[in-house]
């Protein structure tokens, strides 16, 4: 079971979040070292933010998905020296105590919506209900379980996904679908199309709202 975030001899709680939000900003600091759209989030995020700030304790709320799959996806976080490890073992040790929801964004009521739903669960870090607060950035955890497909959607918010754990097949317009892993990062300009199909293995990400944080998500039928 992913860790409980209140036990005997351990730390508190709090230092476990900070340790938690220090490796979410380390990785996007490392991004913002580069070039591109990419690059341009990551250092949008850093610099309205105030990472530096005690961190909310949400109201925990934990979620199927996770209790099944999460350790899996963060035990699949590549080099035991990345930045995505060191944010897979810091959750690891929080995750009981963040608030897990399936998505509220996507209004579907399609067959593969729901299933999608059923399977697949988000974390916010940073916004409304979060460990830290912002009016301009939204981000936080994905987790996908394994054999589930994220129909095409798009959304008005400009967006970057970090893979965190596991793998899976991305896609974005009509070009051709491309496998991901921890390490790789994806940029979505607004309306972008992507859709996205995970394999064997569940699929934990980071992903980084940085423009028109209120946006719905739309599925694309074709």
């Amino acid at each position: 079971m992913p860790g409980c975030i209140v036990s005997a001899g351990r730390e508190p709680a709090h230092d476990l979040m900070k340790r938690l939000i220090d490796a979410y900003a380390k990785l996007f600091a490392e991004t913002a070292e580069f070039g591109g759209d990419l690059a341009r989030t990551a250092r949008f995020a850093l610099e309205n933010v105030h990472w530096e700030d005690s961190p909310n304790m949400p109201e925990a709320s934990r979620h199927p998905i996770t209790d099944e799959h999460l350790e899996t996806a963060c035990k699949r976080s590549g080099s035991k020296d990345s930045s995505a490890t060191a944010v897979a073992d810091a959750l690891l040790t929080v995750s009981d105590g963040l608030h897990w929801r399936s998505s509220s964004k996507c209004h579907d009521d399609g067959p593969d919506i729901v299933r999608l739903q059923r399977n697949f669960a988000v974390a916010i870090v940073v916004g409304e209900g979060g460990l830290l607060s912002s009016d301009k950035v939204c981000t936080g955890f994905s987790l996908q379980a394994p054999d589930i497909y994220y129909p095409p959607h798009a959304h008005r918010a400009e967006e970057s996904y970090f893979i965190i754990g596991g793998d899976a097949d991305w896609r974005v317009g009509a070009k051709p679908w491309f496998a991901v892993e921890p390490g790789d990062s994806i940029y979505h300009e607004p309306w972008a199309r992507h859709a996205m199909q995970t394999n064997g293995q569940p699929l934990l990400t980071i992903w980084l709202w940085t423009s028109h944080l209120e946006s719905d998500v739309l599925t694309v039928r074709d």
